[in-house]
């Protein structure tokens, strides 16, 4: 068989080879979130309460994944599948375009085809990255258009590297996927600051002095202009919040513990050995092009969050895209066939242990139960017990329904909570995914604090139907005692607690309060963000 003739049976097995594994993964996480043991997250669940309201953005995320969930429960339906089919989706198109990628960085030969199918099996075994496979919050469709952008960005360097020219389209292109990209996330900015570092200290430093990059921003600020438009006519609400989320206000500060924290969450989410391999790729292939590529595009990342977690806390996701090229580096120097007949006994060894844990740590991942941890150090506990909430909500529900029956002039129930992540699991698991409101008792601002609220509601129930009694069902977590706040709102408040076991632990515990007679509340205003 002639050189054209193996490359292309390469090409076919590799990539029918990422095909079939992928549909295999897929198929398992279909089924997973079927008949798995997680119920949505409170962000998911946000999420889903933000698509019954569709507006040009939100006040802590950009608008993207509400208009995907929106799609995906329009045609499947409000329900966890509807919910979450997306980040099954999202994921294999990650590794698809991980895998072209590599295949455009390190040549289209059975070597950079290898690398590719590595790197795209690495990024589904990954515990930081196969949650989002089942779990649909921004970062699963942030990451794949990270890599999009990755791809679309190579493709304009290797065309100006062959032929001095690259064609605007793809700067375009490319600013119209980092724009959506901030639609998801706004830590995109931080492609914008890898591809300027990328260009000023490499020998492409000279495409900053043509119009192309500036194009191509301006794209992205045109494809970005919701989230403007809707900050605009909300105060730059998004700014105060992500200022506040990330400490601003704080300065400055020394805080070793949360540095040992994030450092700890990243050898938990990327594995230890996995994380070593990475940076020593990346640190081993800089000064061609394709290693400064991959560098840029990752030290930066983690080195921004790396000083970020001195000063304040860094959630383990933050800085996942910093890791992207640094998988293909490590897939390079330590995933092919070649590099592996190079390596001592012990290396060998180490990489496939190292490999075999993080696959070892997200299979069981999927299946926290079988660890029998205390919920209090269990990360998935948090994603378990709202269906039980839920089921308990609306048999209190219908309690309050049946008594008001009694009352002359009729009643209406509202349902509310203290807590955004209350209202939101209590809006999509109660029967009918009522309207559910969050009140201010002095927390931080909110979502919901953007949306009409529990007075201006009870005052439009009022104006139409004076005699009206309002009663409601207030819930929160925990045993906590009725806020007097709440208390002064009402007749009267009974208790209900609730407690949901697992494996004869107590899981989670819920406060929950039917309440007669809604007079008005007295709320905090928010001072923080």
């Amino acid at each position: 068989m002639n050189n054209s003739g193996t490359i292309h049976s390469g090409r076919l097995s590799y990539g029918t080879l990422l095909i079939g594994a992928l549909s295999l993964i897929s198929l398992f996480r279909v089924f997973y979130i079927l008949w798995g043991p997680l119920d949505l997250s409170p962000d998911e669940a946000l999420y889903w309460d933000c698509t019954r309201r569709p507006e040009l953005s939100y006040y802590t995320k950009g608008p993207l994944i509400v208009y995907l969930m929106l799609l995906s429960t329009h045609v499947f339906g409000t329900n966890v599948f509807g919910v979450r089919i997306l980040a099954v989706v999202f994921a294999a198109l990650s590794s698809v375009y991980l895998y072209k990628l590599c295949v455009s960085m390190f040549s289209d030969t059975e070597k950079g085809r290898l690398t590719g199918f590595a790197a795209a099996m690495l990024f589904q075994i990954i515990p930081l990255y196969a949650a989002y496979g089942v779990i649909f919050t921004i970062d699963s469709p942030f990451v794949f258009l990270w890599i999009a952008s990755l791809y679309i960005f190579w493709k304009i360097i290797a065309e100006e590297e062959r032929d001095k020219q690259s064609c605007y389209v793809l700067w375009i292109v490319l600013g119209v996927l980092t724009g959506i990209g901030f639609m998801a996330k706004y830590i995109m900015a931080l492609f914008y600051i890898c591809a300027f570092l990328f260009l000023l200290l490499t020998e492409n430093r000279r495409l900053l002095k043509t119009p192309k990059p500036y194009v191509s921003f301006i794209a992205g600020i045109l494809a970005l202009s919701p989230v403007i438009i809707w900050n605009a006519a909300h105060g730059w609400a998004t700014l105060r919040h992500t200022a506040g989320h990330a400490h601003v206000a704080d300065g400055f500060k020394i805080l070793p513990l949360s540095f040992l924290e994030f450092t700890g969450s990243q050898l938990g989410v990327v594995t230890p050995v996995v994380l070593v391999l990475i940076l020593i790729a990346l640190f081993r292939l800089r000064g061609s092009l394709t290693g400064n590529f991959m560098f840029w595009f990752s030290i930066p990342v983690l080195l921004f969050f790396t000083v970020k977690s001195i000063q304040g806390k860094v959630q383990a996701n933050w800085p996942m895209t910093g890791y992207i090229t640094g998988i293909a580096a490590a897939s390079w120097v330590y995933y092919t066939k070649d590099a592996f007949k190079e390596m001592s006994i012990h290396a060998k060894r180490t990489i496939v242990i190292g490999t075999a844990a993080a696959a070892l740590v997200t299979a069981v991942g999927h299946f926290p139960v079988v660890l029998h941890l205390n919920p209090d150090n269990d990360p998935a506990a948090r994603l378990r017990g709202w269906r039980e909430f839920g089921t308990a909500i609306t048999a209190l529900y219908g309690e309050l329904k049946q008594e008001g029956k009694a009352y002359a002039y009729g009643t209406e129930v509202f349902l509310f909570s203290d807590k955004y992540q209350v209202t939101a699991e209590m809006a999509f698991y109660a029967k009918g995914n009522p309207l559910v409101y969050c009140i201010n008792l002095g927390r931080r601002t909110n979502e919901y604090d953007m949306w009409p609220g529990i007075n201006e509601n009870a005052l439009n129930i009022k104006r139409a139907a004076p005699q009206r009694r309002i009663d409601a069902i207030f819930a929160t977590d925990g045993r906590d005692s009725l806020h007097p706040m709440v208390a002064s709102a009402f007749d009267r408040c009974d208790k209900t607690p609730l407690t949901v076991n697992e494996n004869g632990q107590i899981l989670r515990e819920y406060t929950i309060f039917k309440c007669y007679n809604f007079k008005g509340m007295v709320e905090v205003k928010p001072t923080t963000y």
